[in-house]
C-alpha cells in the first residue's frame, strides 16, 4: 500500500518445521485475564517458533558469530536515509579497497548462497554495475555480478531514478539493497570458509554486505511421468535459452495444457517473456526454484477476474523482472496478478518486480505459501478485496525481505477480506509501510506467527487501518504470538514515531474486535503500541484488547494514545522502558487495566525532548572526480526529530571535501522543533569533493547540535563508477521551486508539476482558462538555459501551443520563446525541451498554454528547469 503520509541475532535457521493452518482458537480468554470480550488462546503461536520454515541458515554479517571481516562494520542506525535503517539487524559491514573482506564459516552444509547488498548509484541515476570476488577455503572461484540498476529512488512517492535530496516528509534517498545469487559447483561442508573479498578489478567506491544465506538445493525436478506438457518439445519448441521472447509459445502450451486438464513443465533453462501469461486450470511446474527462470518485462502470472481462474498451482520455478522504479498505472510488473480461487501458488522465488502477489477479488481458497520475495518496487503480497471478496487465503511460511511497500497486506478495498489466515512469514525491511498491513475488514481473519524486522519508513510492524477507503472493520480479528524486532520508525508526516502496532483511525472510527494476544515487541524505537486518528477528526477506536504481551526496550512508551475510545490490556510487561508507560494528552482513550500489567504504570504528556538529529543521505558518493577540481556539488539534509528547537554546532567535512550554504535551503544557528509544515525545522548544506590524487577518498561530515552529533560518510572517487554517463546530471532548479498556476482543476494542483512523479500532473480549469499559465518561482535570480515539459508517458499524442515568458520581480514578464506547437509523443516519452536564450536570468519562469489538441486544458505532468 502507498501509505499516504506518505533484539539482534548473529545466523539464524529460520523456524525449519511445519506449522500446523486453520488451527481453531480457544474460546476461553488466557488464565491471566479475563477481558471485556474473549480473547484467544496463543498457544498454538509460540512467539518463540515465530516466522517462516524457509530453506536456508541466514548469517548477519555485521554480527554473527561465524563471520569475520576487516571492513568496517556499520554502526546501528535507525533513521531513514542510511544504509543500516534498510538493513535487516539494522547494521552492515562495508568494504572499502583492495583486501577488504567478509567471510562467513559455514555451520551447515550447502552449494548455494543469496547474498543481500548494496552498492552505489550514479551521479546520473540508473545504477552502475560492478563485480566483487567470491572465494572458497581461499581459492577464488568467480566475480558475483553486483548492479545498483533495481535500487536507490529518489524524491517523492511514487519515486524516480533522479537523484535529489530535499524536505525530510518525503524526498529522501532510500531503497539501497539488492541481492544476488549464487550456486557453487559441489556442496560445501560445515565449516568451509565462503568469502567475499575487493581485489583489484571489483572497482565500485564501496560494497556492503548485510547477509548471507546459505543453503542446499536439490537436484532438478524431473518432469512427472504423466499429465505434463514439456513445453521445450514439439509442438511448441520453447527456446528455453533465454535467447528470444518465448511468450506466444509459451501461451500456447498453457492453453492446450489447460483444455487437456493437464499441466505444463518447465524444464530447467530461462524463458525469455514480455507479457503476462494467462493462466486458469492449469498447473505450471518448474524445475526448482534456482533452475527454471522467467525473466524479461512483463514477468507474470494473470489470473481471470469475475470469475477467478480456479484450479490453478503454480510452483517451482524463479521470477526474475526488471523494474528499476514504481509506476501504479502499470500493472503488468506484478510476479501474481488477479483473481485465484480453489488454487495454489508455492516454492517460487520472486525478484524485482513491482509487486511480488496481488490478489484482486473475488478470490477464495487460495494457498500462497514458501514464497521468497526480494526487491520488489511496491507491496510484497496484497490481497485485495477490489471487485469481490477475499476469503478462506492463506499465506503462509513465506519470507518477503526489502518491498517498497507493504510486505503483506489486506486491503478490504470495496469488499471485506474475511477468514484468511497469515500466519509463520518473515518480513523483513519494507521500504514504505507496514510489515503487515490490515486495511478494514478483518472479520475472521488471523495475524499470528509472524517474524516482523526492520520497519524502514511510513509505518509499523503490524498495522491496523481504516485507510485508503477500505469497508468498514467488523468481525474480529486476531493478532497471535508474532514477534516484532526493532518494528516502527520515525515519521516525518507525523513528527514523531511510528509504533511496533499500529491502530490508525484515518478515514473513520473503528469498533470491531481487535486481539493481540502472547507477541513480543523487541527493540522498538518508538512506541510498543500506538492509537492514532486522522487530524481534524474526532474518530475513535475501541474494541482493541492488548493481552499477555511481552515489551523490551521501547524508545519512548508502553502506549501512545492520540485517539479517543477504549481499549482493555491486561498481562503486558515491559522492561527498558525510553520515556513513561503511556503518552496521552487528553486524546479521551480510555485505558481499562487487568491483571498482570507490569513496569510501564508512568504517564507522560510530552514528547520527548532529547531525539537524534536526522542527517540524510546517510553516505554520498563522487564520481569522476578531476584531481585538483572541485566536483559538482550533492546535497546532505539536517532535521530536527525532538519536539523542541536544536542549536547547530559546527558543520565539519573531513579533508578533500567542502561544505557551503545552499542557496534555497540555507542552515542557520538552530532548527525549529520538528514539523512537518515548518521549513526551518530542517535544512540543507552543499558538499563538494577536490581529489588530491587518483582513487577513492573516503571522509566524513559531522554535525554537531544540542541533540548530539551526527557523522555521514563521504566518498570520493576520481573514476566514473558508471551509470548513465558516469558524470553528474544537470540540475533542476524547477525541484526547489514554489510553483503557481492561474488556476487548477481540483486534485490536479501546479505543485504536481515539480514533485519529481512523471505520473501526476497539473491542468487548469477545464475549457475556461486560456491562456492558461504555469509559473515557477525559483527563489533568486539566476541563469537558465533550458525548459524539459513532460506528460505521463502512457499518454496518447497531443499537441499544446505554448510560449514561455521570464520575468525578475514577478510583475513584469517578457517573452523568451514566443507561442508555437509542441508535440508530446509517447514514442519519446511525452518529453519537450525548450532551449532559452543564451543570456536568460530570471526569477521567474512561466509557459503560457492556449491549446491543447488532446484535452480542453493546459497538461503539465513535470515543469523541469536546467541552467
Amino acid at each position: 500500500m502507498n501509505q499516504a503520509h506518505p533484539g539482534r541475532r548473529g545466523l539464524r535457521r529460520l523456524c525449519a518445521f511445519a506449522a500446523p493452518l486453520l488451527i481453531p482458537l480457544s474460546a476461553a480468554g488466557p488464565a491471566l485475564a479475563a477481558s471485556p470480550s474473549s480473547t484467544p488462546s496463543s498457544s498454538a503461536f509460540p512467539v518463540s517458533q515465530a516466522g517462516a520454515s524457509v530453506p536456508f541458515t541466514e548469517y548477519d554479517a555485521a554480527t554473527g558469530s561465524n563471520v569475520r571481516t576487516n571492513g568496517t562494520v556499520l554502526a546501528p542506525d535507525y533513521q531513514y536515509g542510511s544504509l543500516q535503517a534498510e538493513a535487516t539487524g539494522r547494521q552492515a559491514v562495508q568494504l572499502v579497497g583492495q583486501g577488504k573482506y567478509v567471510s562467513f564459516t559455514l555451520t551447515h552444509a550447502a552449494n548455494a548462497v543469496d547474498f543481500h547488498y548494496a552498492i552505489p548509484d550514479s551521479l546520473q541515476g540508473g545504477g552502475i554495475n560492478a563485480p566483487l570476488s567470491l572465494y572458497v577455503n581461499g581459492k577464488q572461484t568467480t566475480a558475483l555480478s553486483l548492479t545498483s540498476e533495481f535500487s536507490w529512488l529518489y524524491g517523492r512517492y511514487p519515486y524516480t531514478n533522479s537523484p535529489f535530496v530535499a524536505q525530510p516528509d518525503g524526498e529522501v534517498p532510500h531503497d539501497y539493497y539488492n541481492d544476488v545469487r549464487y550456486q557453487f559447483a559441489s556442496t560445501l561442508p560445515a565449516g568451509t570458509v565462503v568469502t567475499l573479498r575487493v581485489d583489484a578489478g571489483d572497482d565500485a567506491p564501496w560494497y556492503v554486505i548485510n547477509t548471507a544465506d546459505f543453503e542446499t538445493v536439490a537436484a532438478p525436478i524431473a518432469r512427472p511421468r504423466t499429465g505434463y506438457i514439456d513445453v521445450t518439445q514439439a509442438p511448441y519448441n520453447v527456446d528455453a535459452t533465454g535467447a528470444s521472447d518465448v511468450t506466444a509459445a509459451l501461451q500456447n502450451a498453457i492453453d492446450t495444457a489447460s483444455a487437456a486438464g493437464e499441466g505444463v513443465y518447465l524444464p530447467q533453462g530461462t524463458y525469455k517473456i514480455s507479457a503476462p501469461l494467462n493462466v486458469d486450470n492449469v498447473k505450471v511446474l518448474g524445475a526448482g526454484e534456482w533452475y527454471t527462470v522467467l525473466t524479461g518485462t512483463n514477468v507474470e502470472f494473470n489470473g481471470s477476474q469475475n470469475p477467478a481462474s480456479t484450479n490453478v498451482e503454480v510452483s517451482d520455478l524463479a521470477m526474475f523482472g526488471n523494474i528499476d522504479a514504481r509506476n501504479d498505472s502499470d500493472t503488468q510488473v506484478t510476479a501474481f496478478n488477479g483473481g485465484f480461487s480453489n488454487s495454489s501458488i508455492h516454492d517460487v522465488w520472486i525478484q524485482n518486480e513491482k509487486v511480488g502477489v496481488w490478489i484482486s477479488g473475488p478470490s477464495t481458497n487460495l494457498k500462497l505459501e514458501r514464497l521468497r520475495i526480494q526487491d520488489t518496487t511496491a507491496d510484497g503480497i496484497n490481497l485485495d478485496s477490489y471487485a469481490g471478496a477475499v476469503t478462506d487465503t492463506v499465506v503462509a511460511n513465506n519470507f518477503l525481505r526489502n518491498t517498497g511497500d507493504d510486505g503483506i497486506a489486506l486491503w478490504s478495498q470495496n469488499y471485506a477480506d474475511t477468514d484468511d489466515q497469515v500466519v509463520h512469514n518473515t518480513v523483513d525491511s519494507p521500504g514504505l509501510a507496514n510489515n503487515i498491513g490490515v486495511y478494514g475488514g478483518g472479520s475472521g481473519d488471523l495475524v499470528a506467527g509472524n517474524l516482523l524486522q526492520d520497519t524502514v519508513q511510513f509505518g509499523a510492524g503490524i498495522g491496523v487501518e481504516q485507510r485508503f477507503s477500505s469497508v468498514p472493520m467488523s468481525g474480529t480479528l486476531n493478532v497471535l504470538g508474532n514477534r516484532l524486532e526493532r518494528a516502527g520508525q520515525f515519521d516525518p508526516g507525523w513528527d514523531y514515531g511510528s509504533g511496533a502496532v499500529l491502530f490508525e483511525a484515518n478515514d473513520a472510527s473503528m469498533a470491531s474486535t481487535v486481539n493481540v494476544v502472547g507477541n513480543e515487541i523487541l527493540d522498538s524505537p518508538y512506541e510498543a503500541f500506538q492509537f492514532q486518528h486522522a487530524d481534524g477528526t474526532d474518530y475513535s477506536i475501541s474494541g482493541a484488547n492488548l493481552v499477555g504481551n511481552i515489551v523490551r526496550n521501547v524508545g519512548t512508551f508502553v502506549l501512545q494514545a492520540r485517539a479517543p475510545g477504549s481499549v482493555y490490556v491486561a498481562g503486558t510487561v515491559a522492561t527498558g522502558v525510553g520515556d513513561a508507560g503511556v503518552y496521552n494528552c487528553d486524546s479521551g482513550l480510555a485505558i481499562t487495566r487487568g491483571p498482570g500489567d507490569i513496569g510501564w504504570s508512568s504517564t507522560t504528556c510530552g514528547m520527548p525532548k532529547q531525539s537524534p538529529l536526522w542527517v540524510y543521505p546517510g553516505t554520498t558518493t563522487f564520481e569522476a572526480a578531476v584531481v585538483g577540481q572541485a566536483s559538482p556539488v550533492q546535497r546532505v539534509a539536517i532535521a530536527n526529530t525532538s519536539s523542541t528547537a536544536t542549536k547547530l554546532g559546527a558543520i565539519t567535512p573531513s579533508a578533500g571535501f567542502t561544505v557551503a550554504a545552499d542557496p534555497q535551503h540555507p542552515c542557520g544557528t538552530s532548527l525549529d522543533a520538528a514539523s512537518v509544515t515548518d521549513a526551518n525545522s530542517w535544512c540543507i548544506v552543499d558538499v563538494s569533493f577536490t581529489a588530491a590524487r587518483t582513487g577513492v577518498t573516503q571522509g566524513s561530515l559531522k554535525v554537531a547540535s544540542s541533540q548530539g552529533s551526527k557523522t555521514v560518510q563521504l566518498f570520493g572517487d576520481t573514476d566514473a563508477i558508471g551509470g548513465d554517463g558516469g558524470v553528474a546530471p544537470p540540475e533542476n532548479l524547477a525541484l526547489t521551486a514554489t510553483l503557481s498556476s492561474s488556476s487548477a482543476l481540483q486534485y490536479f494542483p501546479a505543485s504536481n508539476a515539480n514533485d519529481g512523479n512523471d505520473g501526476s500532473y497539473w491542468e487548469s480549469q477545464d475549457g475556461t482558462d486560456w491562456p492558461a499559465t504555469l509559473t515557477a518561482d525559483l527563489g533568486a535570480i539566476q541563469p537558465t538555459g533550458s525548459i524539459v515539459l513532460t506528460l505521463p508517458s502512457n499518454w496518447g499524442a497531443r499537441t499544446q501551443t505554448i510560449t514561455v515568458l521570464g520575468s525578475q520581480d514577478a510583475t513584469t514578464y517578457t517573452t523568451l520563446v514566443p507561442s508555437a506547437d509542441y508535440t508530446f509523443d509517447p514514442s519519446t516519452q511525452n518529453t519537450v525541451t525548450i532551449p532559452l536564450p543564451a543570456t536568460t536570468q530570471e526569477q521567474y519562469l512561466q509557459i503560457s498554454v492556449t491549446g491543447n489538441t488532446g484535452w480542453q486544458a493546459a497538461q503539465i505532468s513535470e515543469f523541469e528547469i536546467f541552467g
